[in-house]
């Protein structure tokens, strides 16, 4: 994977360049993060299964569909950008709900809160099961 990233004003990656600025915080790894970024769907990965809610997902859909999505909390995504190459890695593990109702809606890109991370932590979170990240 290797997404066009911009800088924002804090050195932290926005894909497209498209970033805002909240104030809601969405769990206690993103609480002090303020800047949420359009990410593409297709360069995060899901590594977790999720157990979904159908009623959830079909009221996040209509939501999605009839009201501003900034009124939707973004989901946090784990981002590493590997040191040799520059690629950068997302992971979302978190916000499977809000996650399905985009990935049925065909959405282009999801509002996420970015946690910097490092291969250290990745492997802790995935074990052996972690690709070659290069």
């Amino acid at each position: 994977m290797n997404s066009t990233l911009v800088s924002t004003n804090n050195g932290s990656p926005a894909a497209g360049g498209d970033y805002q600025s909240s104030c809601e915080p969405t769990s206690i790894h993103s609480a002090l993060i303020d800047e949420i970024h359009d990410i593409p769907m297709g360069e995060i990965s899901r590594p977790l299964l999720s157990t979904l809610d159908e009623d959830k997902v079909q009221s996040l859909i209509q939501t999605i569909q009839t009201m501003d999505s900034e009124r939707i909390p973004p989901i946090d995504v784990l981002w590493y950008k590997a040191p040799n190459s520059g690629n950068n890695y997302f992971f979302a593990m978190g916000g499977c709900h809000r996650w399905e109702a985009h990935k049925r809606l065909n959405s282009p890109t999801i509002r996420a809160k970015l946690i910097q991370t490092t291969l250290n932590d990745l492997k802790v979170y995935f074990g052996s099961s972690l690709s070659n990240l290069q």
